[in-house]
This record gives structure tokens, C-alpha cells and sequence, in this order.
């Protein structure tokens, strides 16, 4: 079944963990019963089912949550105080069972809740390959990071957790020759890609899956294109992109005449243009921030 829509995020603050609803407009203080990481500190922030992984204080171990509860699972790192590795968080339809997957120098480390322990898998399909962010988007029983190489292209790796093994999709680009950043999400229950075009006036574009032959895509269609930059002539500091359950666009933009402040943007497709979204005054930084799956 493929995931639901969500519009909720869950993002590290230096005064706690909270869950801010997209929708809504509405920020919730989170009762964690575990010390939070600094804020300062490379943290990861996975989720799938309703269940929160979180990297703790210098990357020795992972919290496994649920915001509903007053209880949590500790696991350790395979290596300690990692801050490049590679990690996942899914469940296995199969095994009924939750999984936890790290790549550190090319090597899958698996670790299975019913388990409880670590043990080492395959190597990554591709060596000549690097990753700009540690986590990636969990859809259904896949997990997806993108990937990039040293001659500035990219593609889309898949890890199963059912069968635990590796595939790679295509990223779509609209406009070849020219560098994007990239962002996973999960849209109308299927894996899409937003795309950002700095040199073309700021332009975003959602691609989302046409056709498709077991995993392999065969063509990706894109939405009608949005620009974040307006009139503003300077180029935009997008840190995070995202889709709601309403089929929204919304971004978060690092904001240049306040260099610690955050600005949130949604998309209006009547108007053609982003209007911004106003949370608690108090939550000028956003953090680290992940959808709540």
C-alpha cells in the first residue's frame, strides 16, 4: 500500500523537538523522553509508520520514537560518532519488521529490530558516487537517497527492505547542461523529485512517476514550473522542500537579510506565486527537519 499524504514535519530546535503541521499553520512542542542532540550537531531525523529514528548526542547511538509514547529503543551505531554514513529507516511488509540501514565506505550494515543487532550486507551498486544528505525518503517498502557523481550527474538510489537489495532510477532533468538540487517526497502516494533550478530565474518543478516497469521509470512528467525568487534578482537559499497533503508545494527559504532566521513558503497556483507561512515568532531557525511518514 503506498504511504499516505502527510503535512506534518518534524524538526530539531534548540529548545526542543517540535511538530509543526503545514496546514494548519500550527507547532507543537514534542515531550521526548530522551536528551536531544545540539542543534549544532550533524542529526539525522528518519521516519516511517508514524515511528521517529533520531541520531543522538555525537552519533554513538539512535532513538527509535513514537511521539505518542513515553518510551523509546536505543541502537547502537555499527561505528561510533559516524557523521558521513548513510542511513534509512523502513519496514519489511515480509517480516513484519522494522529495519535500519547504514552505508559506511561503500558497506550495507542492516540492523533488524527482531534481531536486535547489526550485520553486515552488500556493497553499494555504484563507487563513484557521493551524497549530500545523510537521509533520504522512505515509500512504501523502499527506501531513496540521491545520489551524485564527481561529473555532476545524478541518479536515484533504492534500497529494498524486503529483499534487501540495491537498484537506481534516473533523476529527471528537465533542462540538460545546467546544474539543480535536488529533494525526495512522496506525492499522491508515489515517489516524485523537486527540482531547483538556481540559474533559471529559481525555478522549482515537481516530477513525478508516469510509467512505469517494476521499478524502472520510463518517463517522468513534470508540473507546470513555480518560481521562488519572485522579483527579488538575488539567488534564493532553499534549505528544504516538501509536499503536503493538499498537493502543496512548500519550501524553506534561509533568509539573507537575517542570516539566522527561516522563511516558509507555500506555493499558490491561483495567484502563481509563494506566500509565506507564519509559525510560532519564537521559531526563527528550523533545524534539522524530516516529514513525519
Amino acid at each position: 500500500m503506498s504511504n499516505k499524504q502527510s503535512s506534518q514535519l518534524i524538526s530539531l530546535h534548540k529548545d526542543g523537538l517540535y511538530l509543526l503541521d503545514l496546514n494548519e499553520t500550527t507547532s507543537l512542542k514534542l515531550n521526548v523522553p530522551f536528551t536531544l542532540p545540539a542543534q549544532t550537531e550533524p542529526v539525522c531525523i528518519l521516519s516511517c509508520r508514524g515511528v521517529i529514528c533520531l541520531t543522538r548526542k555525537d552519533n554513538n547511538e539512535l532513538a527509535i520514537w513514537k511521539p505518542t509514547s513515553t518510551k523509546f529503543k536505543r541502537v547502537p551505531m555499527i561505528k561510533r560518532g559516524q557523521t558521513q554514513n548513510l542511513l534509512g529507516f523502513g519496514y519489511d511488509r515480509v517480516l513484519d519488521d522494522y529495519k535500519i540501514v547504514t552505508i559506511i565506505d561503500k558497506k550495507t550494515y542492516i540492523f533488524t529490530f527482531k534481531e536486535s543487532s547489526w550485520r553486515e550486507s552488500k556493497l553499494i551498486p555504484s563507487s563513484d558516487c557521493f551524497f549530500k544528505e545523510r537521509t533520504g525518503t522512505v515509500v512504501d517498502n523502499c527506501m531513496y537517497w540521491i545520489a551524485n557523481r564527481f561529473n555532476k550527474e545524478k541518479f536515484i538510489l533504492c534500497f529494498d527492505f524486503v529483499n534487501e537489495e540495491y537498484s537506481k532510477l534516473n533523476v529527471p532533468m528537465m533542462l540538460s547542461g545546467l546544474e539543480f538540487n535536488s529533494w525526495l517526497d512522496v506525492s499522491r502516494g508515489e515517489l516524485c523529485v523537486i527540482n531547483h533550478y538556481p540559474s533559471v530565474d529559481d525555478n522549482l518543478c515537481v516530477c513525478r512517476r508516469e510509467i512505469r516497469s517494476g521499478k524502472k521509470i520510463a518517463r517522468w512528467d513534470s508540473d507546470p514550473w513555480m518560481n521562488v525568487a519572485g522579483n527579488d534578482d538575488e539567488p534564493v537559499d532553499i534549505r528544504f522542500v516538501c509536499i503536503a497533503k493538499k498537493d502543496e508545494v512548500f519550501v524553506v527559504v534561509r533568509c539573507r537579510s537575517k542570516e539566522e532566521e527561516d522563511n516558509v513558503f507555500v506555493y499558490n497556483k491561483e495567484q502563481n506565486e509563494f506566500i509565506e507561512v507564519l509559525f510560532s515568532s519564537h521559531l526563527k531557525v528550523l533545524g534539522c527537519m524530516t516529514k513525519l511518514m
